[in-house]
């Protein structure tokens, strides 16, 4: 993972707000469900390219990482093997 977490912040209740390096205009939002965090949605300027779905995980990654929920996060239901 190349991308960095530039800044992150708690916004209103079970929520994260966060900036990457990689989009340094535009402010993520986290949900917490369960004991980890995910990409709820964005806002902010202009787009130099657009993320993509890699990018959104390695996002998820970081903020739970950082959080100390990343454990969770990788034994999440929809990342084990088998489920669809």
């Amino acid at each position: 993972m190349d991308m960095k977490i530039v800044q992150w912040a708690y916004a209103r209740k079970y929520q994260i707000k966060a900036v990457f390096d990689d989009f340094p205009e535009t402010v993520f939002l986290f949900r917490r469900i369960g004991e980890y965090y995910f990409l709820f949605s964005c806002t902010g300027g202009e787009f130099t390219r657009l993320p993509e779905r890699e990018d959104y995980g390695q996002m998820e990654e970081l903020v739970n990482e950082e959080l100390g929920t990343l454990e969770h996060y990788l034994n999440r239901r929809s990342n084990r093997q088998g489920v669809s």
